[in-house]
């Protein structure tokens, strides 16, 4: 529920991008977020950010889309996101006109999941991201329909079991040298008649933009690939990153990535406190709070996760960092700001200049008003 104290609080703190997303997105002022329009865009921040999302002509490498690099278009597009920017923005629309040139000039064909491996991962990351950025194109979505459809299709039949037995695993030819030992094969025959069709982390964050905006019948079946992950036998069974992706006939092996599990679902108390043990605190190790809250953003879109034990165990461990004054303050290293994957909490700043004495209490509030607004945006 929005508090609507807090929210003064904010607007009288903060710098232009989260003012801009209080008014935008939880006061649902228009007439405000409008005011603040122009104050956001000369943010330097954000003109950083932006010149980041652009790219350089000829690009900085061949395939922009997915990378740890901050201008890769996932990191840049996320954090722009993060500062309240969206297409309907002019600089954001020139900023994406690359990416909107590549989805123009590929031909979609049906089913949207099942082409060669690194398409996919590119198609399905594109349409998502640009999604994300609330770009209003008709191929965009006919992608992200197809896509759900197929999703769809295969979590309402709520299977886990998609990786070769032991036995199976022993059959395999010409396994690579870092794949050898690696328990967690998908089955190729899955994969050859339907693609990618399991849920990847990046289509739970762009379906939310699709969630409430369309039909019961999308929301429906959002809904049904939501509940596919938010249960015990998905994290029981899926390990970090999928495993291994493999095909029929062609010895070709895949590492995919990018599974959708909860940080922390079957104890979140102490992912916090193992995660502060941590001597080596990065996005690289398995347990890091910045990638907890980068996914709890997204995941409250959906009422499939606000009803989880995961979400009322997080909002108690975030209670224990509220102030006498109602706001809160998190400890800066869960604020970070690196380059490296966004989906891995690289950039959790929402542009609060760290000049302020006040900036770690202001995101802090923010992130805690963001997780308790229960409205699908």
């Amino acid at each position: 529920m929005i508090d609507t104290k807090t929210c003064e609080w904010l607007m009288d703190n903060a710098d232009a991008p989260i003012r801009y997303r209080v008014a935008r997105e939880l006061l649902n002022d228009d007439k405000l977020a409008k005011s603040i329009e122009n104050e956001l865009l000369d943010n330097s921040t954000v003109k950083l950010w932006l010149k980041k999302l652009k790219p350089e002509n000829p690009p900085q490498n061949k395939n922009m889309i997915h990378g740890a690099p901050d201008y890769y278009l996932e990191n840049a597009m996320f954090k722009i996101v993060q500062f309240g920017l969206h297409a309907e923005l002019p600089p954001v629309a020139d900023a994406v006109k690359y990416y909107m040139d590549i989805i123009k000039n590929t031909p979609l064909k049906k089913p949207c999941r099942k082409y060669n491996f690194y398409i996919n991962q590119d198609l399905t990351l594109l349409s998502n991201m640009l999604t994300i950025g609330e770009v209003k194109d008709s191929k965009v979505l006919e992608f992200m329909l197809g896509s759900l459809n197929e999703l769809y299709e295969f979590a309402s039949k709520g299977n886990c079991d998609i990786y070769l037995s032991p036995e199976e695993r022993g059959k395999l030819k010409s396994v690579p040298p870092n794949y050898i030992g690696i328990k967690h094969f998908t089955k190729p025959k899955l994969f050859d008649e339907h693609g990618i069709c399991w849920p990847l982390v990046y289509d739970i964050f762009g379906l939310t933009k699709l969630y409430g905006a369309h039909s019961p019948e999308t929301d429906k079946k959002i809904d049904a690939v939501i509940d596919f992950i938010s249960n015990d036998d998905f994290h029981n069974t899926i390990p970090d990153g999928y495993g291994v992706l493999t095909t029929t006939g062609k010895t070709k092996y895949y590492s995919h990535g990018w599974d959708p599990k909860y940080p922390g679902w079957f104890n979140i108390a102490d992912y916090f406190e193992n995660a502060s043990n941590n001597s080596s605190y990065s996005p690289r190790q398995p347990l890091y709070v910045p990638k907890l809250l980068f996914f709890a953003m997204y995941i409250v879109k959906y009422p499939i996760a606000l009803k989880t034990k995961w979400f009322s165990d997080l909002l108690c461990c975030l209670e224990k960092y509220k102030t006498e004054n109602g706001t809160y303050i998190f400890p800066k290293q869960w604020l970070t700001e690196k380059t490296g994957y966004a989906v891995l909490g690289s950039h959790m700043s929402f542009g609060e200049s760290r000049r302020k004495k006040n900036w770690q209490e202001i995101e802090s509030t923010f992130y805690m008003q963001l997780l308790n607004r229960r409205s699908f945006s």
